[in-house]
């Protein structure tokens, strides 16, 4: 019987059969692959750093919306009809009421004047200067915008209820411990934040007043850490 002779390039399986076609194939699978590994990547970049952006402008805000005078940082449209969205996500996050800025200078500090994050574990000082005319108050609260239990149930001073030196300046203390004088308590709170408010007279602040106002802030100093 006469036999049939096939082509070794044309057999279905295994033998001799030329293997360049299925690794050009393969390496034609495998670019492909990479390139679509490359853009998940990118694009996981893109939206964890567009989340961290977002989240940091909400937190501490930017130039655009926010001033900055040593520890304390304020958010210029804060409690405005015409707010950003990111004044507007902050003030939402925080949980506080806030007065409008047309009506009240309004300043945080989440930090102290070095820089290190405030947290109840460490003890504090916080000297101002004579308001003049100005009505003030400094409050601490927790990081969900509560103020913290304490049996002595002191959750801020206020120009009226603080013990002015007799210059008008002033010195209140944070800590855990009781201590004489204008002490707030922190308890086991974690991180803090101070909220410091000059609420403007009836006829307003022109910017001159404004600026010499904003330089008379509290300084926030640390003492030590347990």
């Amino acid at each position: 019987m006469a036999s049939i002779e096939v082509p070794r390039g044309d057999l279905p399986h295994g033998g001799n059969r030329d293997p360049e076609p299925w690794r050009r194939a393969a390496r034609e699978i495998a670019a492909l692959l990479t390139r679509l590994i490359g853009v998940a990547i990118a694009v996981a970049v893109v939206i964890s750093a567009g989340i961290w952006t977002s989240r940091t402008m909400i937190a501490r805000g930017y130039e655009v919306s926010t001033d900055t005078y040593g520890a304390w940082r304020h958010w210029r449209s804060e409690g405005r009809a015409d707010a950003d969205p990111y004044t507007r996500a902050h003030l939402s996050n925080s949980g506080m009421l806030r007065i409008s800025s047309d009506s009240a200078g309004i300043f945080e500090a989440s930090a102290d004047d070095g820089g290190a994050r405030l947290h109840s574990s460490c003890n504090y000082v916080i000297e101002g200067n004579d308001m003049g005319r100005l009505w003030w108050s400094l409050t601490v609260f927790n990081t969900s915008g509560e103020v913290i239990a304490n049996d002595a149930g002191r959750y801020a001073f206020t120009s009226d209820t603080a013990a002015l030196n007799p210059d008008g300046s002033f010195i209140i203390t944070l800590g855990r411990d009781a201590r004489p004088g204008n002490w707030l308590p922190t308890s086991g709170a974690g991180r803090l934040i101070l909220n410091f408010t000059i609420l403007d007279p009836s006829t307003g602040l022109s910017d001159d007043d404004r600026a010499e106002r904003n330089s008379l802030l509290p300084a926030v100093r640390r003492e030590g850490c347990s």
